[in-house]
């Protein structure tokens, strides 16, 4: 197993867990809590089982309504931090109104510049089937300010993410499980460049090239022949981010 699977499953044990504590502290029943999940939340039953029985994480949006649900604190719910259920705040919890959205425990925010780093592939090769509901933070990197500022720009953190990189279509420029850092801010076409982008249900990481009647669609590894998206296809495609930056993961025997 490797170190990036032990760390993804590490945090789904650790979510599993928080929910878990902040579902007791609800007062939501062992055996009916998913429910009650899924009905307030507007998700599956399954997609509820999921995260306590730490399958999966929620997408970002579903975790703040969850914890709004729930009465906890998002940041510690998402993240956790020791202490979070001292005696000291369960007393705080219990002078609040069940009305209200109370936080557990109101952590301090991680200083630097945190890029998250997605449980999502994109295939330079002949694509993959992508779905909602195995997205999920897995990690982050975090930068100094400064480091940041010279990398990406003024670019807010919450427009980039990273994510891995599959097949070998962009070999040459991207390799077989490398790190590319997307700007998912630019989720149109922008100029030619390298996009993440869904078609007919593929999740894919190409060149994207404006030509006079229609988008082509180029890789940099020669084995792989260009492609074209005419406007009768247009529907088809939604362009997920631009990419900014690769990284090489290189593993050592």
């Amino acid at each position: 197993m490797t170190v990036l699977m032990v760390q993804r499953e590490q945090l789904r044990q650790a979510f599993s867990r928080r929910l878990a504590q902040a579902c007791a502290q609800a007062n939501l029943d062992e055996f009916g809590r998913g429910m009650a999940i899924a009905r307030a939340l507007g998700v599956s039953s399954k997609a509820v089982s999921k995260w306590l029985n730490a399958e999966s994480v929620p997408r970002q949006d579903k975790m703040y309504e969850l914890a709004a649900f729930l009465g906890a604190d998002v940041l510690w719910l998402q993240h956790g931090n020791e202490g979070a259920f001292s005696d000291e705040g369960r007393e705080v919890m219990q002078s609040f109104s069940a009305n209200d959205v109370t936080p557990f425990y109101v952590p301090q925010p991680e200083s630097g510049f945190r890029v998250d780093v997605l449980d999502i592939e994109a295939s330079a090769g002949p694509g993959c089937i992508t779905s909602s509901d195995v997205t999920e933070t897995i990690n982050h990197i975090v930068y100094a300010s400064q480091e940041a500022l010279e990398l990406f720009g003024h670019r807010p953190a919450s427009s980039i993410k990273v994510i891995t990189v599959t097949g070998d279509s962009m070999s040459g420029t991207i390799e077989l499980g490398d790190y590319i850092f997307v700007d998912i801010a630019k989720d149109y076409f922008d100029g030619d460049g390298i996009y993440v982008f869904l078609y007919k249900g593929q999740l894919l990481v190409k060149r994207l090239q404006m030509t006079h009647d229609s988008l082509l669609v180029r890789s940099d590894n020669p084995k792989y022949a260009d492609w074209n998206i005419h406007e009768e296809n247009e529907q088809h495609l939604k362009i997920i981010g631009r990419v900014m930056y690769s990284h090489s993961v290189r593993r050592h025997a």
